[in-house]
Formats: C-alpha cells, sequence, structure tokens
C-alpha cells in the first residue's frame, strides 16, 4: 500500500481504537474517546513511544506529551523509512522538512511550507505552535509544537488526526478556503509539510 493511504488507514484505525473522539470545525469537542491513562489504552500509548521513537514510556507517563511519538508510530508503520526523521519533538522533523524544502532535496518525504503557500492534501501534516513567536522561518529544532495528519480533504474542511488531542487520538475538522489553503483560526497554525510520495 502506498505510504500515503497506509498513513491515513492506520491514524483512522488508532483514532476508531480510543473510541472516536472528535473535535468540530469550531474547535468545540462532540465526542469523548477513551483516555492515555485508561487501562488497555496506556499500553497502545507506549506502542507509539516504542515504535515511533524507540522510548520505553507508556500512558501512563502522562508528564511526557505522546503527540510526536503517535506521528512517528504512524509514519514508521506507514513506511516512510528514511524519507521521515523520527522525533518525540514535533519542532525536529518540522524543520527537517523546511530544510529539505530550502534545499531542494528531494528524497526526503515532506517539505514544509508557511500556510499560504501550500493547499492541504491527504498524506500532508499540519502544526501549531504551543508558544509564541514560532514561524515557518524559525531556524530552532527545539520549541513546543503539536501537529496533526490530514485524512480527508473536502470542499472548504479537511479532516486530520492527532495524538494526545485532550488525552486521546482525536479527529478535529479544520477549515480552508477556496483554494485549499489552511485558514482555520481554532489553533496557531503555522506550517504546512507538505508530502512528496507521490513524486518519488
Amino acid at each position: 500500500m502506498p505510504v500515503v493511504a497506509a498513513a491515513a488507514q492506520i491514524a483512522n484505525e488508532e483514532w476508531d481504537f480510543f473510541g472516536k473522539q472528535e473535535i468540530d470545525i469550531n474547535g468545540k469537542t462532540i465526542r469523548r474517546g477513551r483516555k492515555e491513562t485508561d487501562e488497555g489504552f496506556w499500553q497502545r500509548v507506549g506502542q507509539y513511544w516504542m515504535d515511533g521513537t524507540g522510548k520505553n514510556l507508556t500512558g501512563e507517563n502522562d508528564d511526557f506529551p505522546w503527540s510526536a511519538a503517535f506521528i512517528s508510530f504512524v509514519m514508521r508503520k506507514a513506511g516512510a523509512g528514511d524519507r521521515f526523521r523520527y522525533s518525540a519533538q514535533h519542532s525536529v522533523y518540522i524543520r527537517h522538512a523546511v530544510k529539505a524544502r530550502e534545499r531542494g532535496d528531494e528524497k526526503y518525504g515532506f517539505w514544509g511550507y508557511a500556510l499560504a503557500d501550500s493547499p492541504i492534501k491527504v498524506g500532508d501534516l499540519v502544526c501549531y505552535a504551543r508558544q509564541p513567536g514560532i514561524s515557518v522561518s524559525t531556524q530552532s529544532s527545539n520549541y513546543k509544537s503539536h501537529v496533526d495528519l490530514v485524512v480527508e480533504v473536502t470542499l472548504g474542511k479537511a479532516l486530520v488526526i492527532g495524538g494526545n488531542v485532550g488525552n486521546s487520538v482525536t479527529r478535529k475538522a479544520i477549515e480552508l478556503n477556496s483554494t485549499g489553503h489552511l485558514i482555520d483560526n481554532t489553533q496557531p497554525w503555522f506550517a504546512v509539510l507538505s508530502h512528496r510520495f507521490d513524486n518519488a
């Protein structure tokens, strides 16, 4: 199965496993799922940590955000191989994708863009900052952020899935404009990591 299709399928399966927690386009939680510390679910978070980043943590280690471990798990299971920079920090692979675009690296699986510079498609990663002053031109690869995987795109809306959102695997709707660019204002979005797996 192609990487993009596999990633979307894996993310949807994990969302289903966690009870389909969902946030609507206004940022409101409309369905609650299972939590990271629930029996049978903290162990699954442990799989994300181990398979995604090689770290021996679980959902019971709730002082450690696992959202980047979730994305790393999905990309590794989907077969991204050495075309993704697996990390426990989103900022590491965000910066890597921006640098890949800047140097024209055709082999890396993602190129990082500002929101206005790349329309959203299934398989892309969308990024928001969890601290002030972060943009696609930030040179550091050490800052607080969050990333979701785009699993569906329709007119004016995309559905994205991420880990450790409300202590669960959560799907949310985000607003797009008529050209498919991210304009959602429920989070401080700043970057799109546009996948290049079809360009391999």
